[in-house]
């Protein structure tokens, strides 16, 4: 079972959300490659974004739509990363896969890409119809909150939190004490 096209399709911070617990997988050669997505980051046209203030280009044009496609970008010369185009047609939305778990070596969005064999061949692969390429269903378990958080490594738009991990996950590439010790104080109040 993988995930359609309208489990693509909506807000990107929500969509963000909908991902953490979901198996990426990718067939690479005879390998099916798996990790479970535990940190992601929302992107739509705010300052941070390759779409900022709504501009398209030739390298960020996938993120205008349709929802459901994979966005791999190469960066700092040395790293690809691995995002999913959300919304609908024509708005700019992504969300960066930063971390996986249950697959060795993937907490970064760097390290994602290098633990899947990702490479920019695989940009505009639809993840929805790709029979090499998908995004399964998965499970976040009780004992793991969402911490919401702000992205890392930006300088514009670094006050937006933006980036959601699952809490105690070691696929997490930075974790934020801060936000974890509200989410742990908000679980405690509700007991």
């Amino acid at each position: 079972m993988r995930l359609k096209r309208s489990d693509f399709t909506g807000a990107t911070d929500r969509v963000a959300r909908r991902l953490l617990g979901c198996v990426v997988c990718h067939r690479s050669g005879d390998d099916v490659l798996r990790g479970r997505i535990v940190e992601v980051e929302a992107y739509t046209d705010d300052a941070a974004s390759h779409c900022a203030n709504g501009k398209r280009t030739p390298r960020n044009g996938i993120m205008f739509g349709p929802p459901g496609f994979a966005y791999v970008y190469f960066t700092y010369g040395m790293h690809h990363c691995l995002n999913v185009v959300t919304e609908s047609h024509d708005v700019p939305g992504a969300v960066l896969i930063r971390g996986l778990d249950q697959i060795e070596h993937a907490a970064g969005p760097g390290l994602v890409c290098r633990a899947l064999r990702l490479t920019l061949k695989d940009n505009g692969r639809d993840l929805a119809t790709d029979p090499d390429f998908w995004i399964e269903p998965g499970k976040r378990h009780r004992n793991e909150p969402i911490v919401q958080t702000t992205r890392i490594g930006i300088r514009q738009a670094a006050d937006l939190r933006w980036r959601y991990y699952l809490l105690g996950s070691p696929g997490v590439s930075k974790r934020d004490r801060e936000a974890e010790g509200r989410v742990a104080r908000s679980r405690q109040s509700t007991v």
